[in-house]
């Protein structure tokens, strides 16, 4: 069945979703029958007799905007969809009410629910388990856990009261026994109290709403739960908001544990954000990060990760932290913009967490001593062994680099990050000039450049760049670099920029600039990379990227070898070119075409 046009013109989505539920709900509890549509009675005569004391806000939210639908239709137009669904069985019903509106993100009885049944795996859900979702309005997870097991002892929150109606109905629907629901704003009411104090429980599985900004209120920051021992999360996203919440609502049982959806931000964000990682990474509760391909949510394009947390953490994972990438090319053709995850993919995937084993390019173990700065993203640790570096496929051995004999960038040039420039220090009889990464081209045209005056007391030389500096974008295209082989007077880099100078004569600058290009320096920046919309580079990673150990006579050689070769290639390129260019002429030209193309 599908709603007939002309209703679905008339009604919201969102009206027409609560028309379709409360009708379901009428069904269950065998108030409603084809005889009743005979009798022409209306819906609100039947819902105002309806109270469920648990739901009564709930169920007159929902009820209300159901009427509200139900009133905006003629007898003809009631008693045409009203005759469809009295037909059709409860279950796809509900499935094509939960299609209706996107606060469902799958349909409910079509959905293969693999995102859900992947995370259920991951936590390893007993039937005699205790489970909560504190969010469950951005996912479907309760519903497969109803309907893979109708008893299991489920608790969830929401702040929507017409969901949370719907929710109850369709866990009613699917035969639910032991769900219970609640509304309200977890982070600043949860709801799953007795006695004064948060329940626990032996499972919680959460996909809360991802890159959420935070409005706190005087509840949250000082918490009569005491749910945020590791601090109070930062105002820009709730990721490590819903993070400490899941914790705090774990039991100490053994095998008790918590596996909840962040955005990939939330692993390397500094500030409070990394307070936090770092004293959950004392505290030792973190016990895998599994980075998700894109399209995992349907609910986003944004990169996340799900965490598995655990107040019990098996003695071989004391002090450590798996890291475990899960990428699009590891599973079946998908769609490309989601993704459903096969029974086999799940069953891999669960048992590279189980196995706790180092394997290249998917999972890697770490030492807590060894994550740097707190920051937790998968792609730090976990690398692929293929890459596809300027067209071409490289294959990466981390053993070999370790044997190479060098020397951190730090030693071999000053790093210094560019300029903060405003719009109102532009000016264009300005004293200075400045490059922005668009300037960056094998000739950068100086007469072009934006010129700015200083405001301030701002120590310009620092920004300054010279013959042999080398300025590298650290922000957004991080391939790009040049080496500045000419005289240059008053122009400064800007902050998406680094100037790299050398310390001492030991490097050649045109050799030095050949290996910052190359295919490996490529792979290392691309692996220490962060940023989920726009690609930055740490300075504390640049400052450490290995550079060769070579005498400075080795490096002139090479990269006058290079240069030399390289200018006969591409003197060679151009020709070929040019001999293509007329052999396509003469074939235009006898086909008689040249008339009306001509090439330039």
């Amino acid at each position: 069945m599908e709603v007939p046009k002309t209703i679905k013109s008339m009604l919201s989505t969102e009206d027409t979703q609560s028309l379709i539920f409360s009708f379901v709900y009428l069904r269950l509890n065998s108030k409603i029958d084809r005889n009743w549509i005979l009798k022409g009675k209306s819906l609100k005569s039947e819902l105002e007799t309806v109270d469920v004391p648990e739901y009564r806000e709930e169920f007159q939210a929902l009820f209300e905007s159901a009427i509200a639908a139900d009133e905006k239709l003629t007898t003809a137009e009631r008693n045409e969809l009203f005759s469809e669904m009295i037909n059709i069985p409860i279950l796809h019903l509900m499935g094509i009410g939960s299609r209706v509106h996107n606060q469902f993100r799958n349909n409910l009885m079509d959905s293969k629910f693999s995102f859900e049944k992947l995370l259920i795996s991951l936590a390893d859900i007993k039937d005699c388990d205790r489970v909560l979702d504190p969010t469950f309005g951005f996912s479907e997870l309760i519903f497969k856990l109803i309907m893979r097991n109708r008893e299991q002892d489920i608790t969830a929150e929401f702040i929507d009261e017409r969901f949370v109606a719907m929710g109850y109905i369709a866990a009613l629907g699917l035969g639910a026994t032991h769900t219970k629901l609640y509304t309200g704003e977890v982070l600043d009411e949860p709801r799953y109290v007795k006695d004064g104090k948060l329940e626990q429980f032996d499972k919680v599985v959460s996909v809360p709403p991802i890159g959420q900004k935070m409005e706190y209120t005087e509840s949250l920051v000082d918490d009569k739960y005491n749910r945020f021992p590791f601090g109070v999360p930062s105002r820009r996203s709730g990721d490590w908001a819903f993070v400490s919440n899941a914790l705090s609502s774990l039991n100490e049982k053994p095998g008790s544990k918590a596996v909840i959806i962040v955005q990939d931000g939330a692993l390397f964000r500094g500030g409070v954000d990394s307070i936090i990682r770092q004293k959950m990474i004392d505290y030792d509760v973190i016990e895998t990060v599994i980075s998700l391909p894109v399209g995992a949510i349907g609910t986003t394009s944004a990169p996340v990760s799900a965490l598995v947390l655990t107040l019990n953490k098996p003695e071989k994972m004391h002090g450590k932290i798996q890291f475990i990438n899960v990428e699009k090319d590891q599973l079946k053709a998908q769609n490309a913009r989601s993704i459903e995850f096969t029974n086999e993919e799940i069953n891999r995937i669960t048992k590279w967490y189980h196995d706790k084993k180092d394997i290249e390019g998917i999972s890697k173990i770490v030492s807590n001593d060894h994550i740097k700065n707190a920051k937790l993203l998968v792609g730090r640790y976990v690398h692929s062994t293929l890459y596809k570096v300027d067209g071409n496929d490289v294959q990466f051995h981390s053993d070999n680099l370790k044997k190479m004999k060098q020397v951190p960038l730090k030693d071999v040039v000053e790093i210094t990050r560019g300029f903060n420039l405003t719009g109102r220090e532009e000016s264009t009889d300005g004293m200075y000039q400045i490059v922005k990464i668009s300037d960056i081209k094998p000739k950068i045209d100086y007469n072009s450049l934006t010129y700015f005056n200083l405001s301030g007391k701002v120590d310009i030389n620092r920004y300054l760049i010279r013959r042999n500096d080398i300025i590298m974008a650290i922000r957004g295209n991080i391939n790009k670099l040049k080496l500045i082989d000419e005289a240059v007077y008053n122009v400064a880099i800007n902050s998406n920029l680094v100037r790299l100078r050398l310390k001492s004569n030991k490097y050649d600058p045109m050799w030095l600039r050949l290996y910052l290009g190359s295919p490996l320096v490529q792979i290392l920046l691309g692996n220490s990379s962060v940023g989920s919309t726009i690609t930055q580079i740490p300075i504390h990673d640049l400052e450490q990227l290995p550079v060769p150990v070579l005498s400075l006579a080795e490096q002139r050689k090479m990269a006058t070898d290079f240069i030399e070769k390289n200018q006969k290639v591409e003197a060679a390129m151009q020709e070929l070119e040019m001999k293509q260019h007329a052999i396509k002429k003469k074939l235009y030209d006898e086909m008689n075409i040249t008339g009306a193309v001509e090439l330039l």
